[in-house]
């Protein structure tokens, strides 16, 4: 595959990953915060992404900074929240946080991990 082929790719595969974050970020904080305050943490959480995404960028796609500086953003503004969520509910779980949890995992965490796959594969087939 061409090179400029190969950079749009990884350009609409960067794209949906913040766009999935900010989603996830709406859709956890949503009913805790106001709406005012979770559009401003979405947005920042959105530019810390994205910085981090370009920072990965500028490594070797192999290298342990790579890994770090791309899958960081992940863990801190999706698994860190869920799992905090997890570990804080004492209580047998109920029905409905059994299916919020799971169609939070189906509509952010599997598409992120996927997609985060795919970037990585087109990373190491530019370079």
């Amino acid at each position: 595959m061409e090179r400029q082929k190969l950079r749009n790719l990884r350009g609409l595969v960067n794209i949906s990953l913040l766009s999935m974050v900010f989603g996830a970020i709406l859709n956890l904080l949503g009913d805790l915060l106001g709406n005012n305050y979770v559009l401003v943490i979405g947005f920042l959480v959105v530019l810390i992404t994205f910085y981090c995404y370009r920072r990965a960028d500028s490594e070797a796609a192999s290298s342990m900074a790579y890994y770090l500086w791309r899958y960081l953003p992940t863990l801190i503004f999706v698994a860190m929240p869920i799992f905090i969520y997890w570990i804080s509910s004492d209580a047998q779980w109920s029905l409905s946080e059994i299916v919020l949890l799971t169609q939070i995992a189906t509509s952010y965490v599997l598409p992120i991990m996927c997609l985060l796959y795919v970037e990585r594969v087109l990373k190491n087939a530019q370079q």
